[in-house]
């Protein structure tokens, strides 16, 4: 692994680099990011506000927090289940196919746009 590909993101790269950095990865960091909003959000809904929150259960959420992280990061490695089982087998082959349509036609154009700039480069 190159210096540049094993550095950077943090905890959200790591989880891009695990899953190859493709597709595949976006649609896992995707819905890790989701899931950690969502653990985050319940969090301080369960607290009485603000300040409680801030206050007198920063331990206790940060402990059960960290636990949520790691099981959102397992379960953004499975991600196509955990998609199935909130919108449905069919919701979910759309919603990935048409994704992966549109991620591959961004990728064609970054990649040509990318293969002038190395030609330009070499004088080809």
């Amino acid at each position: 692994m190159s210096e540049v590909e094993g550095s950077g993101g943090g905890r959200v790269g790591k989880i891009w680099r695990k899953h190859g950095g493709g597709y595949y990865a976006l649609l896992a960091v995707g819905t890790f990011v989701y899931l950690e909003i969502q653990a985050l959000t319940s969090s301080f809904l369960e607290s009485e506000g603000v300040r409680d929150f801030v206050s007198s259960e920063i331990l206790e959420a940060i402990f059960t927090f960290g636990l949520k992280t790691i099981i959102n990061s397992f379960m953004a490695g499975i991600w196509p289940f955990v998609w199935a089982g909130n919108m449905g087998l069919t919701m979910t082959a759309a919603w990935a196919g048409g994704g992966y349509l549109v991620w591959s036609v961004i990728l064609a154009a970054l990649l040509a746009r990318r293969e002038k700039e190395y030609k330009k480069e070499l004088g080809l």
